[in-house]
């Protein structure tokens, strides 16, 4: 009786085991289990695009309830210093506006800020290749 008992116990675990991988398993394929990059949210959200970028492009414009003209003010409000670009950006669903700021100090910001609102949403500094994309 006892074999026939250790067995139980070790085909229960294993079971047990089993349902919890595949828990686990499914879990993760409901998510794509990254962190989703930009953490912010705009308050206009875009659609999928699968059209093409210029395409794209015109459809952001559309959307858009600010001009460059007002986001620039709100990120040099921000981030004093010296506008280098200005774009209109899907980052993720959100609509923002992409500006690049030199500061006094020659360090280079990206602002991003509220399509819908003016608001700055965030700041950071472009990484070496971002830079050098451009």
């Amino acid at each position: 009786m006892n074999g026939r008992r250790r067995k139980q116990t070790l085909g229960m675990a294993l079971g047990a085991l089993t349902l919890g991988v595949g828990l686990l398993g499914s879990a993760y394929a409901a998510g794509d289990g990254t962190t989703q990059s930009p953490a912010y949210q705009s308050s206009i959200k875009v659609p999928d695009q699968r059209n093409g970028e210029r395409r794209e492009a015109a459809k952001l414009a559309t959307l858009a309830k600010i001009d460059a003209t007002r986001a620039t003010s709100a990120a040099l409000a921000q981030v004093p210093g010296t506008l280098r670009r200005v774009a209109l950006d899907n980052e993720n669903g959100n609509l923002v506006y992409s500006v690049e700021i030199k500061t006094a100090s020659n360090a280079i910001k990206d602002v991003k800020v509220d399509a819908g609102n003016g608001a700055v949403v965030h700041v950071d500094t472009p990484s070496d290749e971002e830079e050098a994309e451009e």
